[in-house]
């Protein structure tokens, strides 16, 4: 698998505060101080950020939460959030502790509905690795599974299978995609939200 790589050439653009990537929200500095107290080096950071993220927020379908949240803070303060909002607040939390981090996609197919929807994950730039790596913290890994579970080791991104129309966009984008923003605006309810999805990358 190709590296990712970013659509900005300017590494401060993936350190930018926006209103949907709010780092400078109280609760989510607030988060990164606890999240990364003690730590030092940038990989032991992110990998605290990301567990944070994966195993603390949960994925609103599988809550059936009753809200869609958007903004990092808002993930944070709900507990829940779809892929995309899981995103934005490991985005902010990275963000918050100095460690760039972009949005990637995939093109995934999803069993429930039965077509293709677009799945949003986060790449990260390790200063120690020099290096973007891609994270996902919306799936649970386990070491029966074909993908590892330690983020800076082995990815924790699911291959996608050509077969079925799945594709990869290896492009780190600096901001949400706009067309993503505005379908998490419309719905007022998650059942709105699924048929909100894109179908393209």
């Amino acid at each position: 698998m190709p590296d990712p790589y970013p659509d900005r050439s300017d590494i401060s653009d993936y350190l930018e505060s926006s209103d949907i990537i709010d780092y400078d929200h109280p609760l989510i500095t607030n988060a990164v101080q606890q999240l990364t107290y003690g730590l030092k080096d940038n990989i032991s950071k992110a990998r605290a950020i990301y567990e944070f993220t994966r195993d603390h927020i949960f994925h609103s379908f599988d809550i059936n939460a009753t809200s869609v949240t958007i903004t990092a803070s808002e993930v944070f303060d709900k507990g829940h959030g779809i892929c995309f909002a899981k995103a934005h607040l490991l985005a902010a939390l990275m963000r918050a502790a100095g460690i760039p981090a972009g949005f990637c996609y995939q093109l995934l197919y999803d069993n429930d509905s039965g077509r293709l929807m677009v799945h949003g994950i986060n790449a990260v730039y390790i200063d120690e690795l020099k290096k973007w790596v891609r994270l996902d913290p919306c799936f649970h890994v386990t070491e029966d599974e074909p993908w590892g579970n330690d983020p800076f080791k082995e990815s924790t991104v699911r291959p996608v299978n050509t077969e079925l129309g799945e594709k990869e966009d290896l492009t780190v984008y600096h901001a949400p995609k706009k067309k993503i923003i505005k379908a998490l605006m419309a719905a007022d309810s998650l059942e709105v939200l699924k048929d909100l999805i894109p179908a393209k990358l």
